[in-house]
Formats: structure tokens, sequence, C-alpha cells
């Protein structure tokens, strides 16, 4: 399974449970009453940002959203697509989930530069989500950005060291530019040495 694959589907549980507590009009079992002054929270063993107590939804745009992941699990993903264009448009503090998920659909649908973006904005609004800040280091990588991308990996993983999925795809990226490196650095020794 690819790893972006399993961190959307940590962020889609993530949201589901949030979705699911807001459903009934209560706070998460786990949720201080008033929101710790640290940046992030354990639930279940996951790190989950509190930046995401920042912008609660109501009913309406939460069940839309319900309806978009529906159709991006049943392959759909232009219509999803079309449907959290629509929930952003109808519910502007929908913002940080819509951009989560629509960086998700972009990338299933081999619109890269669309999924960047789309990230790019999650992380701007959601600062301290590790699976956000992962997927655009993901979506970087699969633009062409392995500099970047890794460096964005990097801050994932220090926003969630246990994550054994960051971890992994952090060494193999990092294995890769260092492959990368060192041939472009013989490439360019070889085109000296020929230019003689």
């Amino acid at each position: 399974m690819r790893p972006f694959i399993v961190m959307r589907l940590m962020l889609c549980a993530a949201l589901a449970a949030l979705l699911l507590s807001a459903q009934n009009n209560a706070p998460p079992s786990v949720l201080p009453a008033r929101p710790p002054r640290e940046t992030q929270y354990v639930q279940d063993g996951r790190v989950i940002s509190v930046d995401l107590l920042r912008y609660p939804i109501n009913q309406k745009a939460r069940r839309m959203l319900q309806k978009a992941l529906k159709a991006m699990s049943s392959g759909e993903n232009q219509a999803a697509i079309g449907q959290l264009k629509e929930v952003l448009a109808k519910y502007p503090n929908s913002a940080p989930y819509v951009y989560s998920i629509i960086g998700a659909a972009y990338v299933k649908t081999d619109q890269f530069k669309e999924a960047v973006d789309a990230f790019e904005k999650a992380v701007l609004l959601l600062p301290h989500d590790a699976v956000n800040r992962y997927n655009l280091g993901l979506a970087l990588v699969t633009a062409g950005d392995y500099q970047r991308g890794e460096q964005e990996v990097r801050r994932a993983l220090a926003m969630d060291p246990k994550n054994a999925t960051i971890r992994d795809f952090l060494n193999v990226l990092s294995l890769h530019n260092a492959r990368a490196s060192e041939i472009q650095k013989n490439y360019k020794t070889t085109d000296s040495i020929t230019a003689r």
C-alpha cells in the first residue's frame, strides 16, 4: 500500500472522528473543555493537531464533506473535487478540511501542481498537523520537487516522531536525494573532464 494512501486514511479517520463527535453536538471525549496550550494532543495513539479545534464546521458542511469522501472511496475523484469546491464556496470555514481532502483527490487524479497548492493551503491553515505536512511533502515529490518534499516530510516527522510511515518514507526519500546528488556530482566531474 502506498504511504500516501495510508496517511490519507489516517487523515480521513481523524476527520471522521471529529465529524462523528460534532454530529452528537459534543466535543470528543479525549479533548479537554478548553484547548491546551500545546499544538498537538494524542488520541488513540495518533497525534492530532489542536489547530483542528479552531475550525468547527456545521452539519450541512459535514454532510457534504462526507459525501465527497464517499465519492473518493468509490473512485469518483473528479466528482469529489467538484463537491469539495462547492463545499468551500458555501462554507469557507471548512477550508482546512476541504484543502486536505481535495489535495488527496488531486494526487489520485495525477494533478500534482493542484495537489501541492491545496496542501500548501491546508498547511497554512493547520500548521501543526503532521498528516497535512506529510501529504504536502509527498505531493511535492510526485511533482518532482524532491528537495522541498524531503524538507516537508522532515517537518512532519518532527511533529509526529513515532509515525513509522513518515519515518520510512523519509528514509527512502533521503536515500533517493543522496543518490541523485551523487549522480549529479559525478556528471559534473565527467562533464568537466570531457570539456578539456
